[in-house]
Order: structure tokens, then C-alpha cells, then sequence
């Protein structure tokens, strides 16, 4: 490291500690010329923002946050998916695509690698559900963006689906991975006809509504928002089942996870029992449980 640091066994560490209220490292306390706390959230700052974040301060805080809105309100398709000669996305056939093409489609920017859990499961209801969208409106695309560690892994995987991609090596992926915080994870971030980002959690809704969950516009989130919070309403608080016997499960949100039951993903709603890390799909719970008021 670069900078000054305490030795090892000062009392002070243990002192800052409790005074800055440190659970959980690594963390930036950042404190300014006079002496007063600037942020508690120095580690998300640099890995945000990076210099763009100094002096840490609230004014220059604001200042980004009124940078990034206008951005977001000028976004586009060819903004997110062109740099420089980069105009185009591949197909199955490593044939380019030119992004220009996609303007005005409802575009599903696809997240994972071959060797995450998490997609196992998930793919197979994705493909279907791209089908079913593609056969009543053809305005509408997938393009993945690939996290795996090699170009074999990612051939390999890219020739499991029917949709489009980034190139393995393309410079853009970075750029996407960080505007979307998506590196190393399976997520799917739903661009409406407009360019602008409608969704990036869409990969719950696809999960419970599949093809019925499109065409992604404001309206039809809000909708879907509207449709699960009315769900939950009709679901128990607790559950107990026989495949966790020795505790009771209980409605939580959770973004994602694996069901221990089917062992396929789930996304926004979980029966959970929060000592053991046990999660059952809601299918999966209310199959065979016994209802506890």
C-alpha cells in the first residue's frame, strides 16, 4: 500500500473502531480537513466512482448524482452498445449485427456464465420465454453478455442459445459489467424501445410471469410490481414442511437464491428459515406444508 498506516498492535485501531462504528470490512472512513466525517461509505464510492470521487464531499456527491441522472436521461441504445468502430453485436454464426438494427427493440442484456449455478436452472425458462415473445413480436432481442473465464467456456455456452451476444473479448462488456454492476453474476437488464433502462432486476419477472412479463415499458414494471406485491398478500406468513421440520419457514424478499427443494432459482419472495440459510420456492413451500397462524 501507498499510504501511512498504525502498527499492528496500537490501541488506537481498537479505538477508531468503535468510534467509527466498523462491522464489516474492508471499509473507507473518510474524514475531511476539519476533522468531521465526510462518509461512511468511502469503499463504494471508490469502486463507483473511483477519483471521480474526491474530495468525498457532499457537494461533489451531488454534483455526480446530477451528472448521472442527465445521463441516464439522454441513454440510448447506440450509448450503452457502441464504442468507437464496436457497433455491432454477433449471432449464432459469429456473423455481425449492427446495433443499428436493434434501435427501437425491446433489448434484454443477458448476464451469466456456464459456470454459474444459478443459470442451470433458469436458462432453459428463458429460452422458452424468448420464443414465445419472438414468435408474437419480433421487435425484441437477447444479447449475452458473457462473465465465463475463457473463449471455449464461452463458445460452449453461447451455443446453447438462440440470441445474440458481445463478442468474448470486447472491450464493452467491462463498460456494461460496471454501468449495471452486473461482473460475475446472472442478471438481465431490460432496455425498453426508447434505449432507456427499464429493469435491472427484470430476471424475477421473467421468472414468474415468463413471455407475459413483456414488453418492458414503465407501464407494464409498475403492472408487474403491482401483480406480485398482490400475491404475497395471499400467501402465510409461515409455513412449516417436511423437508425443514425442525424450524418454521417465513416470508421473506430475497433477490435471488436456489430453492433447497427443487434446486431451481427463485427471485423476490422465499419461505426462509434465516439460521439455517433454507429457502423453498413458494411452490415448493405451500405444496405440503402445515399452516401456522
Amino acid at each position: 500500500m501507498p499510504w501511512f498506516a498504525f502498527p499492528s498492535k496500537d490501541k488506537s485501531c481498537a479505538n477508531l473502531v468503535r468510534y467509527c462504528e466498523i462491522s464489516a470490512l474492508p471499509t473507507l472512513f473518510v474524514i475531511g480537513p476539519d476533522g468531521k466525517t465526510l462518509t461512511k461509505s468511502g469503499v463504494l464510492a471508490v469502486a463507483n466512482l473511483g477519483d471521480l470521487a474526491y474530495p468525498f464531499t457532499p457537494e461533489k456527491f451531488k454534483e455526480l448524482l446530477e451528472i448521472e441522472k442527465a445521463k441516464k436521461e439522454a441513454q440510448t441504445l447506440d450509448s450503452i452498445l457502441v464504442l468507437g468502430d464496436l457497433n455491432f453485436v454477433i449471432g449464432k454464426d459469429g456473423a455481425k449485427v449492427p446495433v443499428s438494427e436493434l434501435v427501437g427493440k425491446n433489448i434484454l442484456l443477458y448476464f451469466s456464465a456456464h459456470w454459474l449455478d444459478l443459470r442451470r436452472k433458469f436458462l432453459p425458462k428463458l429460452i422458452k420465454t424468448y420464443h414465445d415473445i419472438k414468435a408474437k413480436d419480433s421487435a425484441f432481442e437477447v444479447i449475452f453478455l458473457s462473465s465465463d473465464r475463457d473463449q471455449p467456456s464461452f463458445d460452449e455456452f453461447f451455443s446453447t442459445m438462440p440470441w445474440l451476444a458481445l463478442p468474448f473479448s470486447d472491450e464493452r462488456k467491462k463498460n456494461l459489467q460496471k454501468k449495471f454492476k452486473s461482473q460475475g453474476t446472472h442478471a438481465a437488464i431490460a432496455i425498453g424501445p426508447s434505449g432507456q433502462t427499464v429493469s435491472k432486476k427484470f430476471l424475477q419477472f421473467i421468472a414468474y410471469f415468463g413471455p407475459d412479463a413483456y414488453p418492458f415499458t414503465e407501464e407494464k414494471l409498475k403492472h408487474l410490481k403491482e401483480q406480485l406485491e398482490a400475491m404475497a398478500e395471499q400467501w402465510p406468513e409461515k409455513v412449516k414442511h417436511k423437508l425443514h421440520a425442525e424450524h418454521e419457514l417465513l416470508l421473506t424478499r430475497r433477490d435471488v437464491y436456489i430453492c433447497d427443494g427443487c434446486e431451481e432459482t427463485g427471485y423476490t419472495w422465499s419461505y426462509l428459515c434465516k439460521n439455517c440459510d433454507f429457502d423453498l420456492h413458494l411452490n415448493c413451500a405451500l405444496k405440503n406444508d402445515e399452516e401456522t397462524e
